[in-house]
């Protein structure tokens, strides 16, 4: 039991009452920490002082006095024309005029809202708690990612283009590994799973760039394509000069010679 958990444990004790087990545990942990052991022991005094206060008794006026208000009740009622007690003035007269009631309340009102803080101050450390395990969530991703991406096995770096997809947003040494695999990696899948990875993030403008660049450097008819369709669609014109690069390149497949320039012609 850590000290967040104890002292959640002393405000159920106080409020709603914990078992035998749930006791046990929290007095040993209140016996080995000194903090929780004096936050304890304040809140046993401060619930104390409250039981100790003294019952307010019934006065001997208080039957007298209680048929003179239904008296005074019944008149009020029975007269046209009198104003009605306002809202505040009701209100009001359930506020108690005696001075030990008034103090009770008062107390009771401060132990609620110390455990209203308590417990809403609990719930800033989980959110907190959660942020970084977020972030380490996101790290653990990124390293994974950049390690398949570096394996041998074509298969291994699929799942390492996979794990970057999951990234959000995705990590710029993530995306330069992408980047680099769209231009080198021997296997054409591969290439083609880091493309649709890349179209994610292309927003940004160095990967903008990057994929402008992998224009000119591809020889799969595939990702030619694929690419020229990203171009058109994103309404790139700064890519017409890699698109007419291409335009020039030897053997070029007929499917994409079309494509380019249909593309060349919209983009112009």
């Amino acid at each position: 039991m850590n000290c967040d958990q104890a002292r959640e444990r002393m405000v159920d004790r106080w409020v709603t009452g914990v078992d035998e087990a749930q006791r046990i545990e929290l007095d040993s942990h209140i016996a080995a920490c000194p903090s929780c052991r004096e936050e304890s022991e304040s809140l046993q005094a401060l619930w104390n002082g409250l039981g100790d206060l003294p019952i307010e008794e019934p006065g001997r006026t208080m039957r007298a006095d209680f048929h003179r208000m239904l008296e005074a009740y019944r008149l009020g009622a029975s007269s046209a024309g009198k104003p009605r007690v306002s809202a505040w003035d009701w209100l009001k007269s359930l506020w108690p005029q005696q001075p030990l009631v008034q103090f009770a309340l008062a107390g009771a009102a401060l132990v609620f809202g110390l455990i209203a803080g308590h417990l809403y101050t609990a719930r800033g450390h989980d959110q907190e708690r959660i942020a970084g395990l977020t972030s380490e969530m996101q790290q653990m991703r990124q390293l994974v990612a950049l390690s398949l991406l570096q394996q041998q096995s074509a298969s291994d770096r699929l799942r390492g283009v996979s794990y970057s997809v999951r990234m959000e947003p995705a990590d710029e040494e993530v995306l330069s590994a992408l980047l680099s695999t769209l231009n080198h990696d021997p296997n054409v899948n591969v290439r083609l799973a880091a493309f649709d990875a890349l179209r994610q993030s292309a927003s940004r403008r160095n990967v903008r760039q990057g994929l402008r660049e992998a224009l000119s450097r591809q020889d799969s008819p595939l990702l030619q394509i694929a690419l020229i369709e990203w171009a058109v669609e994103a309404n790139d014109r700064a890519a017409a000069a890699a698109l007419r690069q291409l335009e020039h390149q030897p053997e070029l497949n007929p499917a994409v010679s079309v494509r380019l320039k249909s593309a060349l012609a919209r983009l112009q």
